[in-house]
């Protein structure tokens, strides 16, 4: 156990919950730390419990790119944003979190003699299969040189509003960049990094005539 880090562990245990996919609640990124390494993540006195305020500290020091990158995105306690009592707590991977897992999951599975859990792989392969099967795809692949799809076509794809919020569409292509870095298909991550260029570019010239 010596030779992993807890920062380490943490991460392996948010993708092992699903974090590649969706937000994970901070007390099960814990619960899951707990189960790899006890020892490193339970209370002094009740070593019976998993201890959350380790786990939560080193998910913010991976948010504010502590360990090399900024590894993970999300927060954790409640927020007024999404209304009294209710939890805005949740953590997800960003694009270099996944990437990191990409490289390290062979030795955290050794190290920690775990088998990764991935009931969520499926899910993955079936959102990406929409890109996959696309006319857009199909059309990147023939001629990555001259790819310049229509705003139109690229709002269908990703499933987003010509006239959304910026925000709203880096979002959409973050998304598939970690899901397809997450089960490392590397042609779809540079799929996705030509359909977003060809966004900024129609974004670019749209504000200009504007």
């Amino acid at each position: 156990m010596t030779a992993l880090r807890n920062w380490e562990i943490v991460l392996f245990a948010l993708n092992l919950e699903g974090g590649a996919t969706r937000a994970v609640h901070t007390e099960d990124v814990a619960v899951r730390c707990f189960k790899l390494a006890p020892d490193a993540f339970s209370w002094l006195k009740h070593e019976q419990y998993p201890d959350k305020e380790v786990v939560r500290k080193d998910l913010i020091r991976l948010r504010m790119g502590q360990y090399g990158a900024v590894f993970v995105k999300g927060r954790a306690g409640k927020t007024k944003a999404v209304g009294v009592g209710r939890s805005g707590d949740g953590w997800e991977l960003t694009t270099a979190g996944a990437d990191w897992m990409h490289s390290n999951e062979e030795r955290m599975r050794a190290l920690l003699g775990t088998r990764p859990v991935r009931m969520d792989r499926q899910e993955l392969l079936r959102s990406l299969k929409r890109l996959h099967d696309s006319p857009l795809f199909r059309s990147y692949g023939e001629d990555r040189v001259g790819f310049s799809p229509s705003v139109g076509d690229l709002a269908e794809l990703f499933r987003c509003r010509v006239d959304a919020d910026p925000a709203v569409w880096t979002k959409r292509f973050e998304t598939f960049r970690i899901q397809a870095q997450a089960v490392n298909q590397q042609e779809l991550c540079q799929f996705v990094d030509s359909c977003e260029s060809a966004w900024k570019t129609w974004l670019t010239a749209d504000r200009a005539h504007a």
